[in-house]
């Protein structure tokens, strides 16, 4: 999993159901909307992380400790079965570095990136030097780095989120090991969410001689990269410049301290107070030298951002500043103005839309008989064309079709380039070049009325007829395209149809006018006199010699703040449209004036403790660091071959302690080196560490990271981690620990600690207001909280509870619709899949028992019965307990008529809300709803029982169903059930026979001969779980889109159900077979792979959501029952009843779980290592042979309290007289004997 280029294709693009929405309503102003509701929810409720604070919290030393039970070794990976391991490394939203098979820190995605690239100059090595002998120094890799030699060979032990790596090289003169982590401690959701990689080596001396040891940890200065790590050559990167290192000491640790110069702030500018918080103010942007004649390609990109920030701030307000303008952006605004032809910029301009359609074949009546001027009766605001005609198929809504082609010509240039907005549907709103009579080429909107610009590379077609078509097939929201300039060109035409566009606006919206614009010169520099605005006494001097010369300058609402000596303009600002520009028409503006223009500028007040900082992807701060006071840094290398020559032979790195600014493109490696003497047989341990900072990244109009509101820099975050190391080291190796000392199947656990990466890795990220944002898979596919994959996902809610309640609030609270339609997806509107409706009531129910108290469950309840509601409108009109109709899913495509695949859920979804109704005293909804359940339970058996396993009846017109199909989700809900304790919906024995037929027809050892199809997940020689399978004939046509697939998810929760039915051994065959496919050996040619990797279980993206659905494994083998606001505990272990030990998580704290059985007696023994426990009730299960059972309960080492206990059948309820708190290192004894 090293580096390489990324396919970022969303699996969506193939589905029924896109990603696209189907309201007419712009993205913007839903997210705008929605944005304003999540703000008032926050104020009114502390929804989205009700328990971050600003102030800093600190962590204490565990009052437990892991005891005397055994704790089983980490699933282990050597040779061969190490090209596949990458273990990303951070917190949750936080970005991560991943740690490879090779040892090496291979992707790094700290940068709000997505890209798998490995950051160059960052590694760690080691040098050994026995008394009398020569040092011996290695990277501690087994790749060599230039100038260090690597280790032989390594073991990687994977036991998430500790990775074990043993150092292995018989030539070597100790041993090392090192963990590395960070922090993971369940239920303390901000020490979990430390923007962190810690990495603690563990040296021992094997040898009869006293050994100097040395460790090195170096990292690149990669502030300004944004994320594109691939053009980094060296310390050369086109984003590189003004980067600084500077060593810092406090007590225990000593790091280096990288950033880059952020004055003047070039690119957007934000405004945050003293403890790092975004102010939200108006858009703020800082751009220099516009108009350059030199400009390269990466120049023209920059200057294409910078007025499309101008044009952007003229139409919706802000304020903009163009420093040293040069006389080309004024010549350019001149010949926007003017209306000068495309082709003074290098195009040949095949249609511009300024006539009519006399080059095209017009068909339909989408487009008119004309081309249109703007935006038609009801729809929004359309922008980002040239003149005054373009092409908008919006007449007079997106109900009509049509199609216009276009004259043929013949293809001369390399580029095609053409400016294209309106619907985002493949093959439907597009544009397309026509080769012969095939597409070779086509381009859509993206959901928006803004045109933006496309570029075509049709080199391999160059003299070949061509025709462009442009087509609306499309009658649903955004049924429509946009389409403007389509313009020929050897250059790439993208940059500068942006900056045309722009220039056009920008033009239109300044009131100031000249005649020409052209360089001066003052013959010696002028001081220039500060404007009153920025005079404070400390406003600093400007001298100018060079200027821009705007001649026959009439201000016209302008106004002119500084000029030269003989009178010219040198510092203009006025309004822009509903924006603000302020102009510096020479260089070296110093940035205090700027500053001060802006702040009075703004419509928003600001207090002095309020700083412009830039706003770019890239502004932001690293540290590299380690756990001594006394170490040796330094803050300045390039060149690895006199680093390592230098650690060679001395063991350390003394070098400059400050470096920087650094020039334009470049920047510093810096490197930081621990020593110490072993004795033989003697170990010491030293810790390095890793921070990181990048607060700048919008994703779906929601920005920055929550732990910006934590931390003000990286530095910042380096002084918490070495002030709470021990803590935080302790905590998370005591929950480790706690999960291993578990005596459930090995392969149940390795599923469980792999896949709990998933949340804190690529796939989700926290924004800084509180919104936590979950795709499927990684990379963007798909967004966003998507209800039906989401669903099946439990480890996020069990370890961290406020993560769980975070998104039921985001489904109920904010994006919920009027009539308790539960929208699948958030980041623009969407209808919902039934059983994503389903799965938001059941996780409500999830995260109530996983709470403290009732009140989450108050501020969600009117929210959840209004979408029951809905659910039973939509799917059971008649109120009989059967689904109707056609139900959308997660399978990307609609089931009809009665299944239990959709049935099952129902059914759970209907008791879980009538529980809650129980809870919220509602006793008519608890009722009706129990009732329609307990209908559904008798009339979905008599109507889809097949006597084997449960089958679907369709509707005519069918959807796309299964029929007389076995589908492994067809107990989907009674696996729901179970984990919420809402009991059996069908009899136990039908359960049992279908999860039975599943196994028998759905389970492969291999698919040599079978064609998984529309994708591939599993390699011919291996095994896996089919979604469906027809054993008795039947298949429809369509069917099922995936029943040909093996998805890990459902794997992991057919699993589960069969561990809660006792069929244990079925149950271990799949989880193994699934986790056999992750075992560490690379296997490309599989969907959203390669595959392979232990920690990364692919479907449609990787590191997929669904396989969170594993932690129902550890539920299943203990029997968990919980109501937390109650205080109800209790264990029906499904595993080892007689001897049982697992891991447990309840609201308030966490920690492992005995049961044993000895003759006549059963013993439960709860110990809390985390946080605390209260427990009013127990409910344990007993031997059938338990009767006349006497119950004796006690905390600690003798206390016996009081308490009264039933029993009903197996099942011993106990009631305490008295609630009681357990806290940490505390334990609860129950000595059940008959």
């Amino acid at each position: 999993m090293g580096g390489g280029s990324v396919s970022k294709e969303c699996c969506c693009g193939r589905r029924l159901f896109r990603c696209a929405g189907s309201w007419e309503i712009s993205r913007r102003e839903f997210l705008r909307e929605v944005g304003a509701a999540a703000v008032a929810l926050t104020a009114a409720s502390g929804v989205f992380g009700a328990e971050a604070q600003a102030g800093r919290l600190g962590i204490k030393m565990p009052k437990s400790a892991a005891g005397k039970y055994p704790i089983a070794l980490p699933r282990s990976f050597t040779g061969g079965n190490l090209e596949a391991v990458a273990m990303p490394i951070g917190g949750i939203g936080t970005g991560t570095v991943w740690l490879d098979g090779y040892g090496r820190l291979s992707v790094w995605q700290i940068f709000n990136n997505y890209t798998e690239e490995r950051l160059p100059g960052s590694f760690f090595a080691i040098r050994a030097q026995a008394d009398g002998s020569e040092p011996a120094v290695r990277v501690l890799q087994t790749a060599p780095e230039d100038g260090f030699d690597a280790f032989k060979s390594l073991v990687f032990r994977a036991g998430y989120p500790i990775a074990d790596v043993e150092f292995e090289d018989e030539g070597f003169p100790v041993q090392v090991k090192m963990e590395a982590f960070n922090p993971m401690i369940p239920l303390d959701t901000r020490n979990s969410a430390i923007p962190c990689a810690l990495f603690r080596f563990t040296v021992r001396n094997t040898s009869s001689k006293s050994t100097w040891v040395s460790l090195l940890g170096t990292l690149q200065n990669a502030v300004g990269c944004e994320g594109r790590i691939g053009e980094i050559k060296g310390v050369h990167h086109p984003g590189y410049g003004r980067n600084r290192n500077r060593a810092v000491r406090r007590r225990g640790m000593t790091a280096v301290f990288m950033t880059a110069d952020s004055e003047p702030p070039v690119g957007p500018v934000k405004v945050r107070d003293a403890s790092g918080r975004e102010v939200r103010t108006s858009e703020l942007y800082y751009c220099e030298r516009l108009g350059r004649t030199d400009a390269d390609e990466s120049a023209l990109a920059e200057e294409a951002k910078a007025l499309d920030a101008l044009a952007r701030i003229a139409r919706n307000g802000g304020v903009a500043v163009v420093a040293c303008a040069e006389p080309g952006f004024f010549r350019d605004l001149l010949d926007a103005r003017r209306g000068a032809p495309m082709a003074s910029w290098g195009f040949e301009v095949f249609e511009d839309f300024e006539g009519g359609y006399d080059k095209w074949t017009v068909e339909g009546t989408a487009f008119g008989s004309s081309p249109h001027t703007g935006a038609s009766p009801g729809q929004q605001p359309v922008s980002g064309f040239m003149g005054r005609g373009l092409v908008n198929s919006y007449r007079p809504d997106d109900v009509p079709r049509g199609t216009m082609r276009s004259k043929p010509f013949r293809i001369q240039r390399r580029y095609i380039g053409l400016l294209v907005g309106g619907g985002n549907y493949p093959s439907r709103t597009c544009v397309n070049l026509r080769v012969g009579d095939e597409v070779v080429l086509s381009a859509t909107g993206q959901n928006s009325e803004q045109l933006r610009p496309v570029a075509w590379d049709v080199s391999q077609w160059r003299g070949q007829e061509a025709v462009i078509e442009i087509v609306d097939r499309h009658s649903g929201g955004w049924g429509h395209i946009l389409v403007d300039h389509i313009v020929f060109s050897d250059v790439h035409p993208g940059y500068l149809l942006a900056m045309q566009v722009a220039y056009a606006e920008i033009s239109r919206a300044i009131p100031f006018t000249w005649r020409a614009a052209y360089r001066d010169e003052m013959p010696e520099p002028d001081v220039v006199k500060p404007p009153d605005l920025v005079k404070d006494g400390k406003e600093g001097e400007w001298k100018v010699k060079e200027f821009t010369h705007l001649q026959g300058f009439e201000e016209n609402g302008f106004k002119v703040l500084a000029h030269t000596s003989r009178g010219e303009p040198l510092l203009i600002q006025g309004p822009v449209g509903k924006g603000f520009l302020i102009v510096s028409l020479a260089g070296s503006l110093p940035w205090s004036w700027t500053e001060k223009l802006m702040r009075a500028a703004l419509p928003e007040k600001l207090s002095p403790e309020h700083r412009l900082v830039p706003g770019s992807p890239g502004y932001g701060s690293m540290v590299l660091g380690v756990l001594d006071s006394g170490a040796s840094v330094t803050a300045e290398w390039t060149d690895i071959s006199r680093l390592a020559e230098q650690f060679r032979r001395t063991g350390s790195v003394r070098g400059a302690v400050e470096a920087g600014p650094s020039p334009e493109g470049s920047t510093y490696n810096s490197a930081a080196s621990i020593r110490f003497k072993l004795r033989p047989g003697e170990s010491k341990s030293a810790v390095f560490f890793i921070t990181w900072h990048f607060p700048n990244v919008e994703r779906f109009g929601r920005t920055g990271n929550r732990y910006s509101a934590w931390y003000h820099d990286a530095l910042d975050v380096a002084e918490y981690v070495a002030g709470n190391f021990r803590a935080l080291y302790a905590r998370t190796k005591l929950y480790r620990d706690t999960v291993y000392q578990s005596n459930i199947p090995p392969e149940f656990i390795d599923a469980i600690t792999s896949q709990s990466v998933i949340f804190r890795g690529p796939t989700c990220y926290w924004t800084e207001d509180g919104y936590f944002g979950a795709f499927e898979g990684s990379y963007g596919c798909c967004p966003l909280n998507c209800t039906h994959v989401w669903n099946y996902a439990q480890t996020h809610a069990r370890l961290f509870p406020e993560i769980g309640r975070n998104m039921r609030e985001s489904d109920l609270l904010v994006y919920l619709r009027p009539d308790g339609e539960v929208q699948h997806r958030q980041h623009a509107p969407h209808e919902a899949f039934i059983d994503g409706q389903c799965a938001t009531i059941m996780a409500a129910l999830r995260e109530h028992q996983m709470c403290g108290d009732s009140s989450f469950l108050n501020r969600v309840w009117p929210k959840v019965k209004l979408a029951t509601e809905w659910l039973i409108r939509r799917i059971d009109p008649d109120e009989d307990g059967v689904p109707s109709g056609r139900q959308p899913n997660t399978y990307d495509c609609e089931v009809s008529g009665a299944n239990t695949f959709i049935g099952s859920q129902y059914l759970a979804a209907l008791l879980a809300a009538a529980k809650m109704a129980d809870e919220q005293g509602d006793a008519e909804a608890a009722k009706r709803w129990r009732s329609m359940a307990e209908a559904g339970m008798k009339n979905q058996v008599a109507r889809l029982w097949n006597g084997e396993y449960y089958i679907q009846i369709p509707e005519t017109p069918g959807a796309n169903d299964y029929n007389t199909g076995c589908h492994s989700d067809q107990l989907l809900g009674q696996w729901w059930s179970h984990q919420l304790n809402l009991g059996y919906l069908y009899p136990p024995e039908q359960v049992r026979s279908a999860l039975g037929a599943i196994m028998r027809y759905n389970f492969r050892t291999n698919f040599r001969g079978f064609t998984q199809t529309p994708r591939r997940y599993v390699l011919d020689d291996e095994g896996g779980l089919l979604i469906c399978t027809w054993p008795r004939g039947g298949r429809p046509n369509p069917f099922i889109v995936y029943a040909d697939e093996v998805w890990t998810g459902i794997e992991y929760a057919v699993s589960g159900l069969m561990v809660y039915e006792g069929m244990i051994d079925q149950a271990r065959r799949i989880v193994a077979t699934a986790r056999g496919r992750y075992d560490g050996r690379l296997r490309p040619g599989l969907n959203s792979g390669p595959g392979g990797n232990p920690f990364n279980e692919l479907e449609c993206g990787k590191f997929y959501a669904r396989a969170m659905s594993s932690w129902s494994l550890l539920l299943a083998c203990q029997g968990l029952v919980l109501d937390g606001p109650k205080g109800v505990i209790g264990f029906k272990p499904r595993w080892q009843p007689e001897d049982h030990r697992s891991f447990f998580t309840a609201p308030e704290g966490w920690g492992i779980f005995m049961q044993t059985r000895r003759a006549h007696t059963q013993t439960e023994l709860l110990e809390v290592r985390y946080g605390r426990l209260r427990v009013k009730e127990m409910v344990f299960e007993l031997p059938d042979a338990a009767q006349n059972t006497s119950v004796r309960v006690l905390r600690g080492e003798g206390s016996v309290l009081s308490a009264s206990f039933s029993q009903d059948g197996r099942e011993l309820h106990i009631r305490l007289a008295r609630p009681v708190v357990l806290r940490e290192g505390e334990t609860l004894k129950v000595e059940t004997t008959w």
